[in-house]
């Protein structure tokens, strides 16, 4: 197979160009975590006088402050999801040589370790956006539905997560045993 033909060469020119594309989205995705982790930040400092002002006055709003430092720890979550999913990219995309040396944790070896990342993430994410309306508890019916539904969510996604991707990684890495 010294001679590939015109479309094996175009489809290789379309992978190894791929990568530049993909590079460009995993570092905009990573300025965004950076970004997010900035608002959240902020979101942080602007409590901090609330906080104090509720100890001088002695004011009972302080379900509003845990609402308001649940929504900076919100932000955090989501900028950590997607500074994993901009590394996860970068990884399994760009960095073919293996260049950088990643933490145990962050490693991905292929995309279903970057799916089992991110729906840990993800669930993580909803859990805390739950904890946040729970926190407001203006309506118990509609906490209740709100609840449910979450439940329901996280219910999909593990069993989507049994299902798909642990059933494909558990299939790949018992092939790469008997090897």
């Amino acid at each position: 197979m010294n001679n590939p033909d015109f479309l094996t060469i175009i489809n290789k020119f379309f992978v190894n160009a791929g990568r530049y594309f993909v590079a460009v989205a995993s570092i905009l995705t990573i300025l965004a975590a950076g970004f997010l982790i900035f608002v959240g930040v902020w979101e942080f400092a602007n409590g901090i006088p609330k906080i104090l002002n509720s100890l001088f006055t002695h004011e009972e709003h302080r379900v509003g402050l845990s609402a308001h430092f649940i929504s900076a720890i919100d932000l955090f979550m989501l900028a950590v999801v997607m500074f994993v999913m901009g590394i996860g990219l970068f990884e399994l995309f760009v960095d073919k040589e293996h260049t950088i040396l990643y933490p145990h944790w962050l490693k991905m070896n292929d995309l279903d370790d970057l799916k089992e990342k991110l729906i840990a993430a993800t669930v993580m994410v909803i859990v805390i956006t739950f904890l946040e309306h729970i926190v407001m508890w203006e309506n118990p019916l509609e906490t209740l539905y709100f609840g449910g539904a979450i439940a329901i969510v996280i219910a999909a996604i593990t069993f989507f997560s049994k299902l798909v991707v642990g059933s494909e990684s558990h299939k790949m890495k018992d092939e790469g045993t008997k090897q």
